[in-house]
């Protein structure tokens, strides 16, 4: 009875180590699959996430695709008007390098025919009031020459060429005694001249032997009278003189001028 008695406590009590032991087996199997679970949940929630933001990848490089082709686009048809208004800049400066060259061409014929005639003008001031004619023509001739190896534009030339003749013509509103010399018979005679304008001048010698006065020719030229021994006109222009150059009071005096016949 005993012995009956002592299995059955042995028996349950192994059942109970038994169902104690796959108890903790259960518990064991569950937490393991709790674990599996939480970590395919979070798994699941990246690999969700990740989806997302791969998804949203694409949709921002669709946009920023379909906003270059919008800007290429744009580009291309900002570089097609580019190129049409190059085309008529082209067109339009090939007109103007034609119409620069017609006029450069008339430029060069104009300053041509200008240096013609200012070289005609030689002779005018060759035979113009004997008062540094030599410096006029030489200005004249080196105006023309330049203009004639195009070294100054036609308007330079004209403009100094205008210079001259104003030079020219204030010679006959200014009176001016200057000392100098003057060709008599051969001889290099120094001494002074008075200049009236540029109708009459009046040479006396330093020493006062010789006294000349400008006259005029019949042919338009100028030339040198000596008054030798005409002591009349000898008193009256040295008299001109005195008065000319501050050496005696201020007073009317009579100038000599004489005119061709033709200009009477």
């Amino acid at each position: 009875m005993k012995f009956h008695l002592l299995t059955k406590i042995f028996l349950c009590l192994s059942l109970a180590g038994v169902f104690s032991q796959a108890q903790e087996t259960v518990e064991s199997v569950r937490r393991q699959i709790k674990a599996v679970e939480a970590e395919t949940a979070r798994e699941k929630s990246l690999h969700d996430a990740e989806k997302k933001r791969h998804a949203e990848f694409i949709e921002v490089g669709r946009k920023k695709v379909q906003a270059l082709a919008t800007q290429n686009k744009t580009l291309k048809a900002e570089i097609d008007s580019l190129k049409a208004e190059l085309q008529n800049l082209a067109s339009v400066r090939q007109k103007s390098l034609g119409t620069i060259k017609y006029f450069e061409n008339r430029k060069a014929k104009y300053a041509e025919s200008l240096a013609l005639v200012i070289d005609s003008l030689v002779p005018v001031f060759e035979s113009d009031f004997p008062y540094r004619n030599e410096e006029t023509i030489k200005s004249v001739q080196e105006i023309a020459g330049q203009l004639h190896k195009g070294l100054i534009e036609a308007d330079d030339g004209l403009n100094r060429m205008l210079e001259v003749f104003y030079d020219r013509i204030r010679l006959g509103y200014t009176t001016e005694v200057y000392k100098g010399f003057l060709q008599v018979d051969a001889r290099s005679v120094p001494g002074t001249f008075l200049r009236y304008g540029a109708v009459a001048s009046v040479f006396v010698s330093n020493d006062g032997n010789d006294v000349l006065w400008l006259t005029r020719t019949a042919d338009g030229g100028y030339v040198w009278n000596n008054v030798s021994d005409d002591l009349t006109m000898r008193t009256v222009l040295k008299d001109v003189m005195k008065v000319a150059e501050g050496k005696t009071a201020p007073r009317l005096v009579t100038i000599p001028v004489v005119i061709p016949k033709e200009g009477k």
